[in-house]
């Protein structure tokens, strides 16, 4: 059986006081993502942007929209900027919302993993919070400190749902490195997962062939859901239409 091709978004970065590789503009991607991929049977390729967003599709059976370090512009979901804590990436955020909103409409399966749940819930009509803290007083740190990693709280994963079919669990312990999350919910997206403070951790659209999102970093591999994620997506990706 061939090996389906899953296409991973990349980050576009610029040298910065975090990173210095180069004065001109580059793409960025950790090697778990790939990883991820590859060694649950598919082939992981990397999309570079582009405007040929029906061309790019052509290419693969699946896709990931990954985390990255900034956010999408409020403006993006009807909104002003209304936190200094806010950092835009507006070629990325528009490549992403388009390729990701012609992904759904040809049924292509595709998992966003933290930044990429957030494009999710924007391009079917949500909106969210622009920093957590500015609304939610709570025990959780959701932008947890080094190593970011390793698992610092848990999700209550609601019955019924996709995200329950991928693990025995009831509660999973995720990481947690964002500072924004879903406030209200995109048109037909079912939230299957919430941490305990209230905050949405996972959501996933059931008229689709394989549309999830889950705000934890799954790439690290932490539990067998992590691990379902990625396999799921490629058995599905792997099955013709």
């Amino acid at each position: 059986m061939k090996k389906p091709i899953i296409g991973i978004v990349l980050d576009l970065a610029k040298d910065s006081e975090k990173y210095s590789y180069s004065h001109r503009p580059w793409y960025a991607l950790r090697k778990d993502y790939s990883d991820c991929v590859n060694s649950h049977g598919g082939i992981a390729i990397m999309l570079t942007y582009s405007d040929n967003i029906d061309e790019l599709l052509d290419l693969v059976d699946g896709l990931i929209i990954p985390g990255g370090d900034e956010d999408i512009n409020p403006k993006f979901y009807g909104q002003e900027v209304k936190s200094d804590k806010v950092k835009t990436n507006d070629a990325r955020a528009e490549f992403e919302l388009k390729l990701t909103k012609r992904a759904i409409e040809r049924n292509i399966p595709l998992l966003g993993i933290c930044n990429g749940l957030q494009v999710i819930n924007v391009v079917l009509g949500g909106t969210l919070i622009q920093h957590i803290p500015d609304y939610y007083e709570s025990h959780i740190n959701h932008e947890q400190p080094h190593p970011k990693h390793e698992p610092s709280h848990s999700i209550i994963i609601e019955g019924g749902t996709l995200l329950s079919e991928l693990t025995h669990a009831k509660k999973v312990m995720v990481n947690t490195t964002h500072h924004q999350a879903i406030d209200i919910v995109g048109k037909e997206l079912v939230v299957s997962a919430r941490a305990d403070d209230g905050i949405i951790e996972a959501i996933e659209f059931r008229n689709h062939k394989y549309l999830i999102g889950v705000q934890w970093h799954c790439e690290y591999l932490n539990s067998e859901l992590d691990s379902n994620l990625f396999k799921r997506l490629v058995e599905v990706s792997s099955k013709v239409v």
